[in-house]
């Protein structure tokens, strides 16, 4: 699919992040192939609970530091994904049903622990904001994970349902996703474009997007690990 440029600076760094797209990872692999554990499933969508409750949640933190024109727009985005909305439930609640729906209680998946691994997104955002750097955090979360999220999850909603007997209505974790996670990248690739402050905020972000790409991607290695007993890759920062 074709997507907006905003620039050639940001448009390399989109290219960069998607060079270790979340397609490429055991875990798509395996559901779209029908070859993931159901245990897996269940425990990456227990961790992808706590991504919503304290990973968004911690984005919150921003909304005082960001621009007037741009704060309507991260704080719908905020309570669309926490409070959900008459037609859909929180994206935190779509996560616990679409891990029961794997076999497992509900009950069961919402008491499992976060993994270091996934506290590393909250803990980030969390540090970048308390400094009152609203825009890396912003870039970790939108254009570190967010961006690569819906060709994962149209892939991975297909394989439920393909593969493991979900109905649209336990996948809806991962089909709301694909249109809402390309909204919300375009707001950080715009945001990051608009408000930049120089050459040294470039290299700022760019950080943040590779540490928000590569946080997503071990945090799914990790939980690879545990569900299948098999080792996965992991992502290092080079510089």
């Amino acid at each position: 699919m074709s997507r907006k440029s905003y620039g050639a600076y940001w448009d390399k760094l989109r290219a960069e992040v998607n060079r270790k797209p979340l397609t490429a990872h055991p875990i798509f692999t395996g559901v779209v192939k029908g070859k993931l554990k159901r245990e897996t499933i269940a425990e990456l969508c227990a961790q992808l609970k706590y991504t919503v409750l304290d990973g968004i949640g911690s984005l919150a933190l921003i909304i005082p530091q960001a621009p007037r024109p741009i704060k309507k727009e991260l704080g719908g985005n905020l309570f669309g994904e926490l409070t959900g909305t008459k037609r859909e439930a929180s994206h935190w609640e779509l996560a616990l049903r679409a891990g029961a729906a794997a076999g497992f209680d509900e009950k069961g998946i919402d008491k499992r622990p976060m993994l270091p691994e996934t506290k590393i997104y909250p803990d980030t955002v969390s540090a970048y904001a308390i400094r009152g750097m609203w825009l890396e955090a912003l870039s970790f979360v939108a254009l570190g994970i967010e961006d690569l999220f819906p060709p994962f999850c149209d892939g991975v909603a297909k394989g439920l349902k393909k593969h493991y007997g979900y109905d649209d209505h336990q996948a809806q974790y991962f089909s709301a996703h694909v249109g809402a996670d390309e909204i919300h990248a375009d707001t950080g690739w715009e945001a990051a474009s608009v408000y930049c402050s120089g050459e040294e905020q470039k290299k700022r972000l760019r950080r943040a997007a590779l540490e928000g790409r590569n946080m997503w991607w071990n945090m799914y290695s990790a939980v690879y690990r545990k569900g299948e007993g098999r080792d996965a890759p992991v992502l290092h920062m080079d510089a």
